[in-house]
């Protein structure tokens, strides 16, 4: 829980971005993790479903991020307690790469999806992620390339749209001295 930093800005700004098409849905966070991104989407959407695997996630989440539309349950994203259809939009962000059983999921997803419903997930390429960067997480039992994930939603939803996300941080550097002057100036 309370993550920080990168990771932090990472997550949020991919919630805040799902938030706009969250107005007026019944939405399912799925692999909420503590709750922040679910109380994100409840502050548009009609209803917010967060749902974790983890007990402790959700004990935290409930306590934290409480909404009147909200509601926060221990579940197995491949098992999902939800009847067909529930939902607009699902959310699940860096959860696929954490499980052998990509299609199941994925099938699930639709599953509880209305007919006309979103999805909208987020995976780390693995080219990117660790090929390139060299870097392993223990926690990533089945990283995807790019093509293979494309190939994997198209199985189960035709019609995507892909989006890349990059962290950019900016330096600046100035000269106070100019800056005082022009506000002495100003005064």
């Amino acid at each position: 829980p309370e993550c920080v930093r990168e990771m932090w800005y990472e997550h949020y700004s991919r919630y805040a971005f799902a938030a706009q098409f969250a107005h007026g849905k019944r939405v399912l966070d799925c692999a909420c993790g503590e709750g922040y991104g679910s109380a994100i989407l409840a502050s548009h959407a009609a209803t917010v479903q967060g749902c974790d695997v983890s007990e402790a996630a959700v004990a935290h989440a409930r306590l934290d991020y409480a909404r009147s539309n909200l509601v926060f349950t221990q579940a197995n994203a491949l098992a999902l307690p939800f009847p067909d259809a529930s939902f607009d939009l699902l959310v699940s962000f860096e959860t696929l790469e954490h499980l052998h059983e990509h299609a199941a999921l994925l099938a699930e997803f639709r599953r509880v999806l209305a007919p006309d419903g979103v999805l909208m997930i987020s995976t780390p390429d693995k080219l990117i992620y660790s090929d390139l960067s060299g870097q392993q997480n223990p926690f990533h039992v089945r990283e995807l390339y790019r093509h293979q994930f494309e190939q994997l939603l198209a199985a189960h939803f035709p019609f995507q749209r892909i989006y890349g996300h990059k962290l950019l941080f900016q330096s600046v550097i100035f000269d106070l001295t100019q800056c005082m002057r022009a506000s002495a100036h100003t005064m």
